[in-house]
């Protein structure tokens, strides 16, 4: 349980880190002065160390973080400051932290994909024989590469388990190869198998093909884009009244992690089931073609986890894109006029418009919160 909370706790952090960081390295590309980079938000808690001009802090609200550009908020457009720079560069200022967390799930994305490769479906292997099963007494062994079924040719495990459900109590003839031998079994599927298990008492996978680096860039790129897309038309479902959202069901750090300890669980799951499979397998006479890398293996016990994050990263990239004050889509929002008609909009205005919305969401923060534990506490 602790080890989870760390974990939580540290890769928030480093998602809320980066984000924050796009914004620095953006300021810091067109020389603009960041007075601060605050971990958590305001009141201060400590003053961590002073690079060059920035100050280091730690907050004691736990939300997010902030970096505070020189002059955001003042009519000064002296050298250095924030407002010295063009609107243009103000505006790529604003969206580079979103940018940044965008970028976060591409490489997450990527990463997985490079390490987990693609499962080749038109090869089927055997991956376990339960005991005392039709599958064990015909002398199916794990590893084997099932060819035909009867009179069918397999490129697919639903040919297996058609021509199985059509022939249940017969003897059918399994086609298997084995260390480059083919061999014909007679297997006899059960109508009534005992719970839990299939007709002849198999598990299947299927061999793991890797992608090349270009090809996993690809399909992150791919996983990114199609993952914003769902969160923006979620989103939209919920503003149009298509789709019926509650505060219920709306979460905040709190039950972020619990779904976190779910996700964390299943792969802990994996990680066992892998466990129990590679002491079965130690036990069991293998085919030689048992020791190529399989969908089985490829299940890595951090994939879900990873997943998870992508999946935060891209919701704390799109949602500050949005056009609500204090956010970045609301600062680029007043961003606009100056970008198209070279008109600005008054200081003060733009200052307790952003006010008045950071106010409000540390209120729906502090609500959802009290929420969160309210709900945990009562299951």
């Amino acid at each position: 349980m602790l080890l989870t909370i760390v974990q939580f706790i540290l890769a928030f952090g480093v998602m809320v880190f980066l984000h924050e960081l796009g914004h620095f390295l953006m300021a810091k590309l067109f020389k603009v002065e960041v007075e601060e980079f605050g971990i958590g938000l305001p009141p201060r808690l400590v003053k961590l160390f002073t690079w060059k001009e920035t100050v280091f802090s730690l907050n004691w609200l736990p939300f997010g973080a902030f970096v505070r550009p020189k002059g955001e908020f003042e009519n000064d457009i002296s050298t250095g400051g924030f407002k010295s720079a063009r609107p243009w560069q103000q505006f790529l200022i604003y969206l580079a932290g979103p940018a940044m967390n965008l970028l976060t799930a591409f490489v997450i994305y990527s990463v997985i994909v490079m390490q987990v490769g693609f499962a080749d479906q038109s090869v089927v292997l055997i991956d376990k024989v339960e005991p005392a099963s039709p599958a064990e007494s015909a002398g199916i062994r794990v590893g084997d590469q099932v060819v035909a079924v009867g009179d069918r040719q397999v490129n697919a495990f639903e040919v297996v388990t058609s021509y199985v459900d059509e022939n249940l109590d017969k003897e059918i003839t399994v086609q298997v190869q084995r260390d480059g031998t083919v061999l014909d079994l007679q297997v006899t599927p059960l109508s009534n198998p005992p719970e839990g298990r299939g007709a002849m008492g198999i598990v299947i996978t299927y061999p793991m093909e890797d992608y090349t680096l270009p090809q996993s860039i690809m399909i992150g790129a791919q996983d990114t884009v199609t993952m914003s897309r769902q969160y923006v038309t979620g989103l939209w479902q919920i503003i149009s009244g298509q789709m019926e959202m509650g505060l219920q069901s709306i979460v905040g750090p709190i039950g972020m992690f619990s779904i976190y300890e779910d996700v964390a669980k299943l792969d802990q799951e994996i990680a066992e089931k892998q466990e129990e499979r590679e002491a079965e397998r130690s036990e069991t006479t293998l085919s030689a073609a048992s020791t190529q890398r399989t969908a089985s293996d490829a299940a890595s016990p951090w994939v879900n986890r990873l997943s998870f994050f992508a999946v935060i990263s891209i919701a704390l990239g799109v949602t500050n894109l949005l056009p609500i004050p204090a956010l970045d889509g609301g600062r680029i929002l007043f961003l606009l006029p100056e970008l198209i008609f070279r008109k600005k909009l008054p200081d003060k205005f733009e200052y307790y418009y952003n006010a008045v919305g950071m106010a409000c969401l540390l209120l729906l923060m502090a609500v959802i919160m009290f929420k969160d534990i309210f709900m945990i506490a009562n299951g």
